[in-house]
C-alpha cells in the first residue's frame, strides 16, 4: 500500500513537472546589427558606443562598440521594446546627442538598423535659425580653449572674414565681409553666414589672449568644424637672418613647431620658405625638407610654405608650451599655362577714381611721378615717410608697412586693396605679392574715419589702396 502510494505520488509529481515545463514559453531572442553614418563628413563612424535600453523601466542595457568600418552587432537580444542610441566624441564636439529610436523585438528574425549623426543642414539650422536670403548658408562651429586647455576667462569673440564679388557701375568689385560671434562660458561658438566652398580668415580673442589669423576652407556642405587655441605672445626685437644684420620685430613665447615640407610625390622640398603668419618669424627647410621653430607664441596660427615652382600651402597649427606642434606641408606644383597672347597698352589707363578722391582731400595720395622719384627697390621704400606710416624691419632685407598706432593701440598692418580688390596681407609684408616697379599710384587712409566705403574693413588699422599696371613712361610696344 505504501509502495503504491509512493509510485502514484511519483507519477503525479512527474506529470505536474511535465505540464509546467510545457506551459513555460521558450525564450526568444534576435540579432541586431547595423551601421553608424557620420552625415556631416559623409563616412561611417568608428568607435561609437551603441546602447539598447529596455523601455520597461527595468534598467536593462545592452552595449557594443562600432568597428573601424562603422558597423555594430548585438546578439541574443530578448523580445521587448528598447530605445536605441549611440555615444561618440564627435557628437560631443557638435554639442548634440544621438537621436533615440524605438526598437520592437517581437520574434527571432534579424534586425538591421542605420544610426546617423544630424546632417550639416540640420546642425546649421539648429544653431543659426532660418536662413536669411542675403547671407551665405554656412556656419563655422567649434570651441575656444586657452593654451592650457581650459575655457577662456571671459566669453571669447571669434571673427571670420571672407571676400565676395559685386557688380557696380565701376565694374567687378571685391567686397570684404566680416562675421563676429561671441562664445559661451564653455568656449563654444557658432559663426553664422559664412559661404561654402570658400576660404575664410578667422581669429579668436578673449581678454588679453588671442589666436593668430587662421585661414580655413569651408566645406561644400557649409559646416566648418574647427577648435581654436588662444594664448599670449611678447613682441621683441630680433636680429634678421638671410645674410642681413637688420633688426626685426617678432612675436615670441614658449611654444615650438616642426614639420616637413614635401611635394605631392612625397619628396622633400629643399629650401622651402616657411613663415608663421603674424609673428614675423620665418625659416627655410633643409635638404630633408625639415623645418623647426622655437620660442613661438601660444595659440592657433597659420603656417605657410612657399617655394619656386610650387603653389603656396597653408595649414593651421595649434601652438602650446606643453607640447611641440607638428605640421607637415605638401606643396603642389604650379600649373603651367600656354601663353598664347600677351596684350600690353602703350600708355596706362587714367585713374579717374583715384584723381577724384585725391581732389576731395581725404587720405594721402602718391602719383606715378612721385613714386618714380622715390626709385623704390622694395614696397617699404614707397610708403616710407608717408603720414601715419611706420616701416618695421622684416625678413630678407625687406620692410613691413604698418600704420602707427594711437593711444593704447600698437602699430598694425593696414588693409590692402590691390587695383581695388582686397588681398589678405596680415603682416604688412607687401613684397610677397607686389613688385614696386609696377606700382602706379597709392592711396593711404591711416585714419579709419577717412576711409571710403568700398575700402572699409573694420580692421581698425586703416587701408592702403595700391594701383599697378603699365607705367606712363613705358616704351610703346613695337609693331
Amino acid at each position: 500500500m505504501m509502495r503504491m502510494i509512493g509510485v502514484g505520488a511519483a507519477v503525479a509529481t512527474a506529470l505536474a513537472t511535465t505540464t509546467a515545463f510545457a506551459q513555460a514559453p521558450a525564450r526568444v531572442s534576435a540579432r541586431v546589427r547595423g551601421e553608424i553614418v557620420d552625415s556631416v563628413r559623409s563616412r561611417r563612424l568608428s568607435g561609437a558606443t551603441v546602447q539598447l535600453t529596455a523601455a520597461d523601466g527595468s534598467g536593462r542595457i545592452l552595449s557594443t562598440t562600432s568597428t573601424s568600418q562603422g558597423t555594430f552587432q548585438l546578439d541574443d537580444v530578448a523580445t521587448g521594446v528598447y530605445l536605441v542610441g549611440f555615444l561618440h566624441p564627435f557628437l560631443d564636439s557638435l554639442g548634440v546627442e544621438s537621436q533615440l529610436l524605438r526598437l520592437d523585438v517581437t520574434n527571432g528574425d534579424p534586425i538591421v538598423l542605420t544610426l546617423a549623426t544630424p546632417s550639416a543642414a540640420t546642425l546649421i539650422e539648429a544653431r543659426c535659425g532660418a536662413p536669411a536670403p542675403e547671407l551665405p548658408r554656412g556656419m563655422f562651429f567649434g570651441t575656444v580653449r586657452t593654451a592650457g586647455g581650459s575655457p577662456p576667462p571671459v566669453p571669447a569673440r571669434v571673427r571670420a572674414q571672407y571676400n565676395s564679388n559685386r557688380v557696380t557701375a565701376r565694374g567687378l568689385e571685391r567686397v570684404p565681409n566680416v562675421r563676429i560671434a561671441t562664445g559661451t562660458t564653455d568656449g563654444a561658438f557658432a559663426v553664422c553666414g559664412v559661404p561654402p566652398n570658400t576660404a575664410i580668415t578667422v581669429r579668436a580673442f578673449a581678454d588679453l589672449d588671442s589666436s593668430g589669423f587662421v585661414e580655413l576652407p569651408v566645406p561644400g556642405n557649409g559646416l566648418l568644424l574647427r577648435d581654436l587655441v588662444i594664448g599670449r605672445g611678447v613682441r621683441q626685437q630680433a636680429r634678421g637672418t638671410g645674410g642681413t644684420a637688420r633688426v626685426t620685430s617678432v612675436l615670441t613665447g614658449k611654444a615650438s613647431l616642426r614639420g616637413i615640407a614635401r611635394n605631392q610625390s612625397g619628396q622633400p622640398v629643399n629650401g622651402a620658405r616657411i613663415t608663421l603668419w603674424g609673428t614675423g618669424v620665418e625659416t627655410s627647410a633643409n635638404a630633408a625638407g625639415q623645418y623647426q621653430f622655437t620660442n613661438l607664441p601660444e595659440g592657433t596660427y597659420t603656417v605657410e610654405a612657399r617655394a619656386v615652382g610650387f603653389q603656396p600651402h597653408r595649414a593651421p597649427a595649434d601652438l602650446q608650451a606643453a607640447r611641440e606642434a607638428v605640421v607637415d606641408l605638401t606643396l603642389s606644383a604650379l600649373v603651367t599655362n600656354i601663353d598664347t597672347l600677351r596684350v600690353r597698352a602703350n600708355r596706362a589707363v587714367p585713374l579717374d577714381e583715384f584723381e577724384r578722391r585725391r581732389k576731395l582731400g581725404f587720405g594721402h595720395f602718391l602719383t606715378e611721378e612721385e613714386i618714380r622719384k622715390k626709385g623704390p627697390t622694395y614696397m617699404g621704400d614707397i610708403f616710407r615717410g608717408l603720414p601715419g606710416v611706420v616701416t618695421m624691419p622684416g625678413q630678407f632685407g625687406r620692410d613691413r608697412v604698418l600704420v602707427r598706432g594711437t593711444g593704447m593701440t600698437g602699430d598694425c598692418a593696414p588693409a590692402i586693396f590691390l587695383n581695388g580688390l582686397y588681398v589678405n596681407i596680415e603682416d604688412g609684408d607687401l613684397d610677397n605679392i607686389i613688385n614696386p616697379k609696377d606700382v602706379r599710384a597709392i592711396e593711404l587712409y591711416a585714419r579709419t574715419a577717412s576711409i571710403p566705403l568700398q575700402f572699409q574693413t573694420r580692421n581698425g588699422c586703416g587701408s592702403a589702396v595700391i594701383w599697378t599696371g603699365a607705367r606712363m613712361d613705358d616704351p610703346p610696344v613695337k609693331k
